[in-house]
């Protein structure tokens, strides 16, 4: 075979194919374009005839508001007497059915009695058609002493009654007009209702009113609408009754599950079967008539035409376009595509050496990744270990094998495992983080380790490469440093201390008494014992200043009463300021700590206030200071504006305090995690040992 056709056909088969495909799809998403496009032209036509009873039921109100206001008029040009004699009449709730006896006034039109006397109500129905009522109000409700309602038997309904607390009667003895649906004795009227005055009280009412829907009409409208080829409105009420259909009317279908379906849905588009041809039906629920309107078409009627073309269209459009396509595809397994394939042994052979420049690329970057000193770990996004240098290796005791596929967190001690994803977490966030943490050896041991961790991206995927460096020593020295430091200004402040109770503050004593033995000399002047008492006073703010000196320099009360009673009156003397409230609780410290302990936590608490007062301009402090378990935990936070930290701990002009902290905890073995953010405080926790 030609290598010609040998490389034409597999491609003309997939050609064959991919059209094949593509001009099905295409048929199938015109189709159903055509049936979403049926659907909303027959719920655009529901819509229509659903305008349509809704104008008729507007047109009726106004013609009964028009009517009413004639009959009004037309009331008043007769001569109206109440009359002064009453009637007894049996009258009966329109609503409940039950009668009772009633004294009604005997009311008189013209010469004639209203009671059961019709020619006023007759002749308007006459005029302008409806249903006309004048009602007498009596201590039961409104009364119809004339009317042309009939009841469900064909009766007038003279002697029924409206209650008290119908809707029309509270709006009656109101003295307003009533517009709208009513039930008049058994059926919905578009009504219009309207006050009768005596002495400007409520005496009684005239009424006009139409039937709701006029069905005889609305069917004449319905049956004379052609909806597509097979398609036709029609009607049911919400008891599953067809009211209105060209061939079922009459007919109950509420046992059916696709009224049950309607009912649920009041409006929508269903497709349904019957007499095994689908059809497509939309409605909506007409509340005001309390009627469905719908409009159904047989589906594939509809839309046989349209498939037909659609499918000799996309058919021919698809061989056309097969038979362009293959001619230009032979075209191109000539000569061109000789130098493709050419072109592409040349690209194999580039793609060889390009893969052996790569090989050699990883062994030169393994050999220099395993030689560097410091531990270095790559994760990934599920906190797993994917690589690992020979030195990690090597400080942890693990083979390579052995770390890949652990999880960083199980490499490290209880203390600072919980803190692996919070610190995950800030590097995805900004990109980068420096911390300390520590690594527990295959052998148990602990190692504190300091991480330089930064974000890296390969391809789609997204890595944590950290380079992990020993610092158990380093730390050991800074503490020793740190711990000698403190205890040598602890010291210094003690002598300062000693030196400004025992030197200054006899002498100011002294100098008191001085002064008050020249206050008590033989003398009389007044001006000089004034004097003598300024200065006095004077002397004892002194005295109080070297005390107040003398115990910030070193806490006097630590020492009698500990830690928790000297950092209680330092916050009690911040609280007397008003300017900030601090709330401080402890827990289990109920004896006194190591004396350097307590001095070091009682500054560490004194510099957090200073700064938040100072920086945060918070309204409040919580202070949380536990013992559990000889290991002392501090909780601090206030409400403050906060600060980025690691802004603040690399600066080298800012922070000064809060690296005072940082160099306390250390020099006592501790450890301690900050969280701020702007607008929305600081928190500090410690932990320590003891």
């Amino acid at each position: 075979m030609p290598i010609r056709l040998r490389l034409f056909l597999p491609v003309s088969l997939i050609i064959t194919i991919a059209v094949v495909v593509i001009t099905i799809y295409f048929v199938n998403k015109s189709i159903n374009l055509f049936y979403t496009q049926m659907e909303s032209s027959l719920m655009l036509e529901v819509h229509t005839i659903d305008k349509m009873f809704d104008r008729e039921a507007s047109l009726k109100q106004e013609n009964v508001i028009n009517n009413l206001n004639v009959t009004s008029a037309i009331f008043k040009g007769f001569d109206f007497d109440t009359g002064k004699t009453y009637i007894s009449k049996e009258i009966k709730n329109q609503q409940t059915g039950i009668s009772h006896q009633a004294y009604l006034k005997n009311w008189r039109l013209g010469d004639a009695y209203l009671y059961n006397n019709h020619f006023f109500v007759d002749s308007l129905q006459k005029l302008f058609g409806g249903t006309i009522t004048i009602f007498q109000l009596t201590d039961s409700g409104f009364v119809r002493i004339t009317t042309n309602v009939l009841n469900s038997i064909g009766e007038r309904a003279v002697g029924t009654y409206i209650p008290m607390k119908s809707p029309v009667s509270m709006a009656i003895i109101e003295g307003e007009n009533y517009y709208g649906r009513a039930i008049v004795v058994d059926e919905w009227y578009i009504t219009a209702y309207t006050p009768l005055f005596h002495n400007d009280s409520v005496i009684g009412a005239l009424y006009v009113g139409d039937n709701e829907k006029d069905l005889k009409e609305l069917k004449n409208i319905l049956l004379n609408l052609q909806i597509g080829k097979t398609g036709y409105p029609f009607v049911f009420d919400k008891n599953g009754i067809l009211v209105i259909h060209p061939e079922r009317e009459g007919e109950n279908w509420a046992d059916s599950s696709l009224f049950k379906q309607i009912n649920e849905m009041k409006n929508g588009v269903i497709n349904y079967y019957i007499d095994n041809q689908q059809k497509t039906m939309a409605f909506v629920y007409f509340e005001k008539f309390e009627l469905y309107i719908a409009a159904s078409v047989f589906r594939e009627i509809e839309t046989a035409d349209f498939k037909r073309d659609t499918i000799i269209g996309s058919v021919i459009i698809g061989v056309i376009s097969l038979l362009l396509l293959l001619i230009l595809v032979y075209y191109f397994t000539s000569e061109k595509m000789y130098r493709i394939f050419t072109e592409l042994q040349k690209s194999r052979e580039r793609l060889d050496n390009v893969s052996k420049k790569l090989a050699n690329t990883e062994e030169r970057f393994q050999k220099l990744f395993d030689s560097t000193g410091d531990d270095i770990f790559v994760t990934d996004v599920n906190e797993k270990i994917v690589e690992v240098n020979k030195a990690a290796c090597e400080t942890l005791g693990y083979d390579r094998s052995e770390l890949l596929g652990m999880k960083i967190t199980e490499i490290k001690t209880g203390k600072y495992a919980p803190y692996v994803g919070n610190n995950r977490k800030i590097i995805y966030e900004t990109g980068s983080l420096t911390f300390e943490s520590e690594h527990v050896t295959k052998r148990g041991e602990i190692i504190q380790v300091e991480f330089t961790s930064r974000l890296v991206s390969y391809g789609k995927e997204k890595y944590i490469l950290s380079v992990v460096r020993n610092i158990s020593k380093r730390n050991e020295a800074e503490r020793q440093i740190l711990s000698a430091v403190i205890r040598g200004e602890e010291k210094e402040r003690q002598r300062f201390a000693r030196e400004m109770h025992d030197g200054l503050g006899p002498l100011l004593s002294a100098l008191k008494l001085y002064v008050n033995e020249l206050g008590s000399a033989t003398t009389k002047d007044q001006e000089r014992i004034t004097l003598i008492n300024q200065s006095n006073e004077l002397i004892d703010e002194a005295v109080n200043a070297t005390r107040t000196i003398s115990n910030n320099l070193m806490p006097t009360i630590i020492h009698s009463f500990g830690l928790v009673k000297a950092v209680e009156k330092f916050c009690e003397k911040i609280n007397n300021t008003g300017q900030i409230k601090i709330d401080f609780v402890s827990e289990n410290i109920v004896n006194k700590l190591d004396t350097n302990l307590e001095l070091i936590l009682y500054r560490i608490i004194s510099e957090l206030i200073n700064n938040t007062i100072k920086h945060a301009h918070a309204d409040n402090i919580n202070i949380l200071l536990i013992n559990n378990d000889n290991r002392i935990s501090l909780f601090y936070k206030d409400d403050g504006v906060g600060f980025v930290v690691n802004d603040v701990l690399l600066s080298d002009s800012k922070g000064t305090g809060l690296k005072n902290i940082i160099s306390r905890v250390k020099s006592i073995n501790g450890t301690y995690s900050f969280i701020s953010e702007p607008n929305s405080g600081f928190t500090i926790k410690i932990e320590i040992v003891v």
